[in-house]
């Protein structure tokens, strides 16, 4: 039995990482996916953003689809921020339904609307002696919807896949594109799990209407990321500490603008530490690559609310707040 579930944890673990190398080599922009990459949940922004591991909430399918099985129920949750100050907004809709459903290969599946966008894009004309004016200004938008299944392949291994259908507005252009994410999730001991997650496996895309581009309309790809983690609990008495870890791995080339890099590999890591007293009260903090974070929350009758905050040399300051509800 263990030679049968070490084979298929190699073999889960080999595919996704092959899926991920053979797309890494196709023709992709940089950046092109950073828009959905800055997490949901003021319970994962305060943890650091270090949570493809667990613990999982009603944001389990953005995290790691895999995930979705680790909970019991129905789960709704709806977040907002604030992202560096006034700059941009930061909106999250989720809902998981993971009900017992005994004897079926797929135990769980969920949705969420993710959208990240603000204002100010000004849209100027040459004027008299080729001077730019400013006509007006226009608002932008990235918006995500997704779909996610997660099933069990052994006793100690979840998997979970998501399709996510891409929609941005930059204010004269609008793109439509399609993507879609892979995870696992394995209970290496009682109070150990490992995750991986590979976000855009297949390559995303968006392609864009054309209307403002000399060439007309094109297409740019999107990078896959792959996310290795781990969480570690312990309890004692009526407290539960949790230790969790990840990495983001990137092939696309963005040196200096990442915390490790050498050529087109580069690694950003995150770090988080939760305390919580009698699975009700949250007390947390973390590093999301490298920027201090730190949150809590209650969790009263089924009904959770979290807050966030993350400090930013550069840009202002990150506040986000998420509810949710389990039924």
């Amino acid at each position: 039995m263990r030679r049968k579930r070490f084979r298929v944890i190699c073999c889960s673990c080999l595919a996704i990482v092959s899926l991920t190398f053979t797309a890494a080599d196709l023709r992709a922009a940089k950046y092109s996916g950073e828009a959905f990459a800055l997490g949901v949940g003021a319970r994962g922004l305060a943890l650091g953003g270090a949570v493809v591991a667990g613990p999982f909430d009603g944001s389990a399918a953005y995290w790691n689809p895999a995930g979705m099985n680790r909970l019991a129920g129905r789960y709704v949750m709806a977040m907002h921020a604030e992202t560096f100050g006034s700059l941009l907004n930061h909106d999250f809709v989720g809902y998981v339904d993971a009900r017992p459903r005994d004897g079926s290969l797929i135990r769980a599946f969920g949705f969420y609307l993710y959208y990240l966008g603000g204002g100010g894009i000004k849209i100027t004309s040459l004027g008299e002696f080729e001077r730019p004016y400013v006509v007006r200004e226009e608002s932008h938008g990235d918006y995500l919807l997704a779909a996610a299944l997660a099933g069990r392949l052994t006793s100690r291994l979840d998997f979970g896949v998501t399709a996510k259908i891409i929609y941005r507005d930059i204010g004269t252009e609008s793109g439509k594109g399609l993507t879609a994410d892979a995870g696992l999730l394995y209970r290496l001991h009682r109070n150990i799990d490992l995750g991986l997650m590979v976000t855009d496996i297949t390559t995303g895309f968006i392609r864009y209407s054309g209307e403002t581009f000399d060439s007309g309309s094109n297409t740019e790809s999107i990078y896959p990321t792959v996310k290795p983690g781990f969480t570690a609990t312990y309890a004692h008495a009526d407290f539960t500490g949790r230790f969790l870890a990840s990495c983001d791995i990137k092939f696309e080339g963005i040196r200096s603008a990442a915390q490790y890099w050498q050529g087109k590999f580069s690694l950003d890591t995150h770090w988080g530490w939760e305390l919580a007293y009698k699975e009700m009260v949250f007390g947390r903090a973390g590093f999301d690559i490298g920027r201090f974070t730190a949150g809590g929350g209650i969790d009263i009758r089924r009904i959770t609310v979290d807050f966030a905050y993350l400090h930013h040399d550069d840009l202002d300051e990150t506040f986000r707040v998420s509810a949710g509800y389990q039924f």
